[in-house]
């Protein structure tokens, strides 16, 4: 006999909603960090040869940063909504098939297990 699975769909959506805390505190530190990397933008200068040789390396750094920053928000909210979708797939699964297993259980009481409404064929003949 093969292992059961189980599933509990109300656990997972608990995890997802720390998973949605995690990417909303992600948004607001890439948010923050941004904010506060503004004002730095003029660091290496505007004339001058150090500025003309360190101005496009952190040009290059500073864009690196920003989109892995940006990568890591949307890789947490891509496995939120991912995992948010499987939990609402496990119930809509679930929920159906208890629906065809009750409508099959009240046709049973209803016809009969052989659908004439009579025995249920365990009686002899």
């Amino acid at each position: 006999m093969g292992q059961r699975y189980y599933v509990d769909p109300h656990r997972i959506e608990a995890l997802a909603g720390q998973l949605e805390e995690i990417g909303s505190l992600a948004r607001s530190m890439t948010e923050e960090f941004l904010d506060e990397l503004a004002p730095t933008v003029r660091w290496p200068g505007t004339e001058g040869e150090f500025a003309e040789k360190a101005k496009p390396q952190e040009q290059k750094e500073r864009q690196t940063t920003k989109d892995t920053m940006m990568s890591i928000r949307d890789a947490l909210v891509g496995i939120t909504d991912a995992t948010l979708a499987q939990v609402r797939m496990m119930k809509d699964t679930r929920d159906r098939n208890i629906e065809g297993i009750e409508q099959r259980n009240s046709r049973i009481e209803t016809d009969g297990l052989n659908g004439d409404g009579g025995p249920t064929g365990h009686g002899r003949r």
